[in-house]
């Protein structure tokens, strides 16, 4: 599976449905304004001059159905990340000009790590995981804190960090 599928599967069904219908509602409207009129009075010349109008301002279902995709996107994306999914897509729905997207993609948390014993989710910041006790991230021999791989000195009590004192990282 692609990185975009799996991103993909992300957005709930309800979302792929609502972009279509709101894309096939905006064509809809659209041969409603521009091309009934035209066929109604029966001038078969002036559809050519107003067919390219109609389709240029269906253009426009285009970006609508990809915010709506967007705005699933970050529904299921929050999910994924145990954020509150709910708040974030209100947040995209109501913040215009898509800047609710924007800071959802700046502000979100990290995907969890599995724990490599349980597979429970553990957030950033933990080095231990909250169900079982194992080892899920690098951690100072000290204070048990996380590190990251690298460090040569643990960040919060300063303990000096050497590859033999500290596990090695999970790898996923």
């Amino acid at each position: 599976m692609t990185r975009f599928e799996e991103e993909w599967a992300l957005v709930p069904a309800g979302a792929r449905w609502t972009a279509v219908f709101v894309a096939l509602a905006l064509v809809s409207l659209m041969a409603a304004l521009f091309l009934l009129p035209v066929l109604v009075e029966g001038e078969h010349k002036a559809i050519l001059f107003v067919f390219p109008m109609f389709l240029l301002a269906s253009i426009g279902a285009v970006p609508l159905a990809v915010y709506v995709l967007l705005v699933g996107y970050v529904y299921g994306d929050a999910r994924r990340r145990g954020m509150n999914q709910v708040m974030w897509t209100l947040l995209a729905v109501f913040v215009p000009s898509a800047v609710g997207v924007i800071l959802y993609f700046i502000l979100r948390d990290p995907i969890p790590v599995p724990c490599p014993s349980c597979a429970t989710p553990a957030r950033k910041g933990h080095a231990y995981c909250a169900s079982c006790g194992a080892a899920v991230r690098t951690a100072c021999p000290q204070c048990r804190q996380p590190v990251e791989a690298g460090w040569r000195n643990c960040t919060r009590c300063g303990t000096p960090l050497t590859p033999a004192s500290t596990p090695p990282p999970l790898t996923l």
